[in-house]
């Protein structure tokens, strides 16, 4: 595998964690997000209800050296830097928001007896679903940074990038 062929591959395989990352949130949407503000039991891990942190602590970790690492991938071509540059401010704001507002809105409801159906919790629903967009632009961005270092790095690139879509 030759230089190019691998920052292609490392950017899709960042591509790939990011899409894993959103594709968990929109489940995480539909799936708890649409039954939790009414039974906040659900997200209480004490009670027997689902303990995101599992989840979550991990995989924005390696999501944040994925993240790194493609822009590495893509330093050499200045357009396919700005778009992973992009993706790790977008990924950034999201979880600059998760820490200041969204982690201890719902580290409360797992703590404290909030009520079913409080407001609060119906709000946290209807603003976390604003980090999915986000999110969106994350795997966006980084699939303009992995086609513009296709474009610029040669047949390798583009062979692997073939092989990685016919797949």
């Amino acid at each position: 595998m030759d230089h190019s062929t691998l920052r292609v591959a490392i950017l899709m395989l960042a591509l790939v964690v990011s899409g894993c990352m959103t594709g968990a949130g929109v489940y995480e949407q539909i799936v708890l997000d649409t039954a939790w503000p009414r039974t906040p039991s659900i997200v209480r891990p004490s009670e027997g209800g689902a303990n995101r942190k599992l989840f979550w602590v991990p995989a924005n970790l390696v999501a944040v050296l994925a993240l790194l690492i493609a822009v590495w991938a893509a330093w050499p071509v200045t357009a396919a830097r700005n778009a992973a540059l992009t993706a790790i401010g977008l990924f950034a704001i999201i979880n600059a928001a998760t820490i200041g507002y969204f982690a201890p809105a719902v580290l409360r409801v797992e703590r404290n007896s909030v009520p079913p159906d409080a407001a609060s919790s119906w709000r946290w629903v209807r603003l976390s679903r604003l980090r999915t967009v986000l999110a969106l632009g994350v795997n966006i961005s980084l699939a303009v940074a992995a086609a513009l270092l296709v474009q610029t790095s040669g047949a390798g690139a583009v062979a692997l990038a073939e092989q990685v879509v016919a797949d």
